[in-house]
């Protein structure tokens, strides 16, 4: 795939950029370091997502081969002293976080970051169903919780960081919730006098209400369960976000 071939060109213009580093006058050791070790990272990610295409994107790669480039073109004294060594470094450090990401466009690990929504979706859905159970505090909380879900949604589809900042955000509270829920259906489904209120309350019979605390926790549960999963999947897969 020509894919690969860009890739590998990446990383031999990263090996030229890492040459260029050493002989640097603008540079503090530790910025030299610092670059050295990211661009040995970057140059090994490229080298692996080579190995391991399954998707030929050649636009992306050869975005990547322009960055490198870029950055090739960048390190010498005169450049950095014009740009700010703030300006390269934040360069060198992008290349790195490209590379980590990389693998998510070309090796097909981007089926794992679906899986991380749809549980983020999914497991938001019985919050909302649920939240006005409680009284209104609760329903108030998920209605502060729509746009920042929403927003979250359509971010984590184009695997923006914002996103996955705003579904770390969020996702606690559902959490609780969750917890809440399969709580209290135990401490109901075990409490005769809490059915017999819950059954008065909706003037149905107890065999209803006993129906309707174990929704209300089976809800619950799939929520604390859904957006543990999403939690874990998301952090797992930070570096597939931009």
């Amino acid at each position: 795939m020509e894919s690969e071939k860009i890739l590998r060109e990446v990383a031999e213009v990263i090996d030229e950029i890492k040459a260029r580093v050493e002989r640097l006058d603008v540079l503090s050791d530790k910025d030299k370091r610092k670059a050295l070790i990211l661009l040995d990272e970057a140059k090994r990610n490229f080298l692996k997502v080579a190995e391991n295409v399954v998707y030929d994107n050649e636009e992306l790669a050869n975005f990547f081969l322009k960055r490198a480039n870029r950055i090739k073109n960048s390190t010498n004294n005169k450049a950095i002293e014009k740009i700010g060594t703030k300006e390269y470094m934040k360069m060198v450090f992008q290349l790195n976080r490209y590379s980590k990401v990389a693998p998510y466009d070309f090796s097909g690990k981007v089926k794992e970051l679906q899986k991380a929504y749809r549980a983020f979706l999914f497991g938001m859905i019985p919050f909302y169903i649920i939240s006005g159970v409680f009284g209104p505090m609760y329903a108030v909380t998920a209605l502060i919780l729509v746009i920042p879900t929403l927003l979250a949604i359509l971010s984590l589809r184009k695997r923006g960081s914002l996103g996955l900042m705003l579904a770390f955000a969020v996702m606690p509270i559902p959490m609780i919730m969750g917890a809440f829920s399969v709580r209290y259906m135990t401490y109901a489904l075990t409490n005769q006098a809490e059915l017999q209120k819950i059954a008065e309350t909706l003037g149905k019979s107890i065999t209803v209400a006993q129906l309707v605390v174990v929704f209300i926790g089976l809800m619950g549960l799939a929520s604390l369960v859904l957006l543990g999963y999403a939690s874990y999947m998301l952090y797992k897969h930070r570096h597939a976000f931009l």
